[in-house]
This record gives structure tokens, sequence and C-alpha cells, in this order.
């Protein structure tokens, strides 16, 4: 922080009450422009940075002072850098942010539609042009349910659907959905690195894989957190906020924030496989497939569960409308973390998954729902 004489433009390094030279007041003066002086690049794992290599970077800012940073990115000689890195987004000015939503499944048109319905700007990404009309299709007709068409317009306006990930360089905050999948989620955040604004912080909607990992794979881990949303997300209160080993203060602060500004509910969880909800739910939901193969009727089981421990789903409905796919995903991921039999899915699963029964999404699962 710098202090500048209102009168004489005077400055001083620390902090001073009054110019000693004036008396005038000070202004305090944060720098917004640094220039890259020199450059180190670290390749032994440190106590803050377990991912190698890393940048140490010499900057000088607009006043002539130097200061030390830890990057991911590579940078050169002379570039600038328009603010400090550390610094998170602002999560007040609601009208003003704009967040990026990647993927156009189950979760990522909740989640786009939630967000636009709460007042912000989304730049919605697909793969494809088809799967994003269809997402801008059914946004539109869950918005219709409540609303005349002049609202849902309004609201409507505030999506940009695209297929190219290079709408992303000027968002707040992206939210990637994609499929369940390390490799991929990995691969996207490499992806999107050279794209992100500097300030952006990157969530994933991970229901079990881990952040630290994930983040490995983005040039600059510290922005990298987990928003573990549930389904349905206008619904379900709360989120889980996940942080790996690189997630810096600023960037849990920030989300923090943000999610209690959207009305839900955030736990902060340590990166652990399955987290804090799956990590419970998954032996019990595989617990009830198991009894199937005991020729118990899923009614039963479930009537069971909602009657006998006041619950308002079952565990066969609930793993429905989570996904068979997506649970047998999170339980294989617990299986491959612990080595415990309570987390290796009942042979069931794969049996429905095999004829393309994935639950509520396919129209069947342990259930049909004759669509």
């Amino acid at each position: 922080m710098i202090w500048e004489c209102s009168k004489c433009k005077r400055r001083w390094y620390y902090p001073v009450e009054m110019c000693i030279f004036c008396r005038s007041e000070l202004n305090e003066i944060t720098p917004s422009k640094f220039t890259v002086k020199g450059i180190t690049e670290v390749h032994i794992p440190s106590s803050e940075h377990d991912v190698v290599p890393y940048f140490e970077l010499i900057l000088e800012d607009d006043f002539g002072n130097f200061y030390v940073r830890k990057s991911f990115r590579n940078f050169q000689i002379g570039d600038t850098i328009s603010q400090d890195l550390k610094v998170p987004f602002c999560v007040t000015a609601k009208d003003q942010m704009r967040i990026g939503v990647i993927g156009t499944g189950l979760m990522g048109k909740q989640l786009a539609q939630f967000l636009v319905e709460a007042g912000y700007h989304v730049v919605l990404c697909s793969r494809t042009k088809e799967r994003a009309n269809d997402a801008l299709n059914k946004i539109e007709k869950g918005l219709s349910k409540n609303r005349d068409p002049q609202a849902v317009k309004s609201i409507l306006n505030k999506i940009e659907a695209s297929v190219d990930l290079e709408k992303l360089h000027e968002v707040d905050l992206i939210i990637e959905t994609i499929v369940e999948d390390l490799d991929k989620k990995r691969q996207l955040l490499s992806d999107i690195s050279s794209i992100c604004p500097e300030n952006a912080i990157i969530a994933t909607n991970t229901s079990s894989l881990p952040i630290s990992e994930l983040a490995s794979s983005f040039a600059h881990p510290e922005r990298v957190i987990g928003m573990h949303f549930f389904n349905p997300v206008a619904k379900m209160q709360l989120v889980e906020v996940v942080y790996g080993r690189t997630t810096s203060k600023e960037t849990i602060e920030s989300i923090m924030n943000f999610t209690e500004g959207l009305g839900k509910r955030p736990i902060m969880v340590k990166d652990t496989p399955g987290f804090i909800v799956n990590r419970s739910l998954m032996p019990f939901i595989n617990e009830a497939a198991s009894l199937l193969q005991e020729d118990v009727s899923p009614n039963d089981i479930d009537e069971a569960i909602k009657l006998g421990l006041n619950h308002p789903m079952g565990p066969l409905g609930l793993a429905d409308l989570v996904g068979l796919d997506i649970c047998v995903s999170i339980m294989d991921t617990l299986y491959q973390r612990f080595k415990d039999v309570r987390y290796m899915p009942s042979p069931i699963f794969n049996e429905l998954i095999s004829k393309g029964y994935l639950g509520k999404k396919t129209g069947k699962g342990f259930y049909d729902y004759g669509h």
C-alpha cells in the first residue's frame, strides 16, 4: 500500500497520519499494474506448492516497488499483469458479474437457469450447437411455468449459449459441470487455463473427484475450488464448498460469500473422496440395491426407509434421481481410494446401466417413470 499527499503529491510506503510537509490529508493508493522483471522456474515442491514446476516472479508496480509472487503461468520478462493475482472476484456487483457454466447436462441446465433467475449473466458452453439449443429450450420451458412471456424473454437475454470456450475470456467465475471423469475434467481445466481472466475463480461441480488433482491441471491452482450443488439445484439448500491443498483463502472466502448470496447453505469441506454427503450416502444406496438381490421389492425398501427413518425419499428413488451412472462413478472413485467393499457397486447397477436404464433422466432405473 502507498500513501500519497492529496495536495503536494509526496508519497510514503508506510502508514503516515498526514503529510509532514504541508499537513494535508493522505490518500491510500493501490498499485493496479505490475511488470514482470524476473522469473525463476522452481522444480522442487514446497509446503505451499506441491505441484511443480511453478514460477517465482519478481514484479515491479507503477511506483517502482518490487514484489515476489508465485505463479503457475509462465510469463515473459516485460509482461504486464493488470492486477494482483490474489484479488478475488467481487461478489456484490450482481448486475455486472458474468458466470460461465460449462456443460449442458442436467446440472448444467439447472445451474444456468438458477443463476440467471438470481440476476447473474451466464455464458453457457456446450459441445454442440444442438445441445446448446436444447438447453436453452428446456430452460425457457422451465421459466415459462410461472412467468409471463415478457419476463421469460428478459431472463433469457442474460444467457449467452456457445460452443466456443473463448467466450469465457471475460467471466468472473466458471462452474464446470461436465461428465464425472477425472481425465476429461483435467483436460478441460488445462484447455481453459489460457482463456480465463487473471482473477477468475474456477469451480468444479464434481461430486467425488479430488479437487487438488483437478487443480494441478489449471495454470492457477490457487483459484480452483469445488462447488458441489445438489439435484434439483433450485430446491436443495446445501452446497459443499471443497478446498484443495492449493486453494487460496481468498478463493474460499469469495465462494462462501457468493454461495450465501445465492440463498444456499455452504458447508466448507476438506478435499477427501466423496466429500461428506456422497461418502455417507453411497454405502446406504449400495446396501439398498443389494437387498434387491434378496427378492425384496424396491417399493418396500424405500417405504421402509421413509417411514422408519423419516427420510423424504427412499434410497432407490434417490439413486434414480441422482443417476445410476453417477452413483457407480462415485462408488468407483471411493473404492479406488479406500479399497472398502462397501463402495463396490452392487451387480444390479451394471445390469440396469447396460440396458440404458440410468434412472429418472432416461425414464427407467430402479423404477419405471413412463417416458
